[in-house]
């Protein structure tokens, strides 16, 4: 395992296993995630935005696909996450 993301709202605890961790494996704290396998993550104000645009430019230009023609995505690209939204799945 080469990269970990710690994530979490009690800095003090993320803290304290980055120590603990520090101690086994000496680590070494990259600051605020920005990408991760394959992932950009931006932050503001308004939340986090998780997208793989760099990750699908790379892929599309060592295919040799950058030039071909788009086609819209049949997916809703405004869909907004909240913890209090939609119904909880009862077999996850």
């Amino acid at each position: 395992m080469d990269d970990i993301v710690l994530t979490g709202n009690d800095n003090s605890e993320i803290n304290a296993i980055m120590n603990h961790l520090h101690v086994a494996f000496k680590i070494k704290d990259l600051g605020n995630l920005k990408f991760f396998l394959g992932f950009e993550v931006a932050r503001n104000s308004l939340g986090i935005h998780i997208c793989q645009w760099k990750y699908t430019l790379d892929i599309l230009n060592d295919s040799g696909m950058l030039v071909s023609k788009p086609v819209s995505t049949p997916m809703d690209y405004g869909t907004r996450l909240h913890v209090n939204s939609g119904n909880p799945l009862w077999d996850s």
